[in-house]
């Protein structure tokens, strides 16, 4: 049963108008009305409901944002190619194949350190395999934590949330440094999210310093080159790249409508 709450009422008595703020489980409908008339409504997602995707704030270091979208003239051709995007997004190891040009690999690992092709699950690992030098310590390889995974299904909106933070060698447990050109301060989130008939797709990073608290000189030189190519820009592209290949609409076939 839905439940209306009506939350406040206030009256503006510069602009002659009443506003009502309507409270109905996940929305929040501001109803405007001025000289007995219905002006206009607002209906937006509660509180709650838009923190369960929010993006970590950025405190420090360098930030990156990409982003790409896709727009089709009917609702039911979104959801559908939503569905293909996020199936897209989940399928870890096969992010390499999006993109058109060679970028970093990626392979997920489990919490016993075995490689994995299921579905992703927080607390699970990726082993990136990024273009150039490699740390000596992990066989070459950069290591993140999958932190957060948080999803909205609705007809109008649907959303999934994935955040990384570099992390240890789930693989070499004794070894306790961060394995990442990146401090753990440092996160990547990937967003995808269907509006009605519009498709979003997003990279935001946050928080990006340069992890020098290797051991390793050897390392801690990898980590500064690496860590400088992404502070003048070099990892942009490589977001960009799986972006564009998760929205890439050549796999849609037959009579659909294609997108905009």
């Amino acid at each position: 049963m839905i439940r209306y709450i009506f939350h406040a009422i206030y009256i503006n008595y510069v602009f002659n108008a009443a506003f009502f703020l309507l409270n109905c489980d996940k929305y929040l409908t501001l109803i405007i009305i001025k000289h007995h008339h219905l002006v206009t409504v607002f209906t937006v997602h509660l509180i709650s409901d838009i923190m369960k995707h929010e993006i970590p704030i950025q405190q420090t270091g360098r930030s990156m944002d990409a982003s790409e979208s896709i727009c089709f003239p009917e609702k039911v051709d979104a959801k559908d190619f939503y569905e293909i995007v996020r199936n897209r997004l989940l399928r870890i190891d096969n992010w390499y194949a999006l993109a058109e040009l060679p970028m970093a690999s990626f392979i997920q690992i489990d919490q016993n350190g075995q490689e994995t092709t299921d579905l992703p699950k927080v607390g699970n690992f990726i082993k990136i395999d990024i273009p150039g030098p490699g740390l000596s310590s992990t066989r070459g390889f950069d290591f993140v934590r999958i932190e957060r995974i948080d999803e909205t299904d609705e007809d109008n909106l649907q959303t999934l949330t994935l955040t990384l933070r570099p992390s240890t060698d789930p693989i070499d447990q004794s070894d306790n440094e961060i394995k990442h050109f990146f401090k753990d301060i440092a996160t990547s989130t990937l967003q995808i999210q269907r509006i009605n008939n519009s498709i979003n797709v997003n990279y935001f990073g946050r928080n990006e310093l340069m992890n020098l608290d290797v051991e390793a000189l050897t390392d801690k030189l990898r980590n500064f080159f690496v860590g400088m190519g992404a502070r003048l820009g070099a990892s942009f592209p490589q977001w960009k790249l799986l972006l564009k290949g998760l929205v890439n609409s050549n796999i849609i076939q037959g009579n659909r409508n294609k997108p905009h």
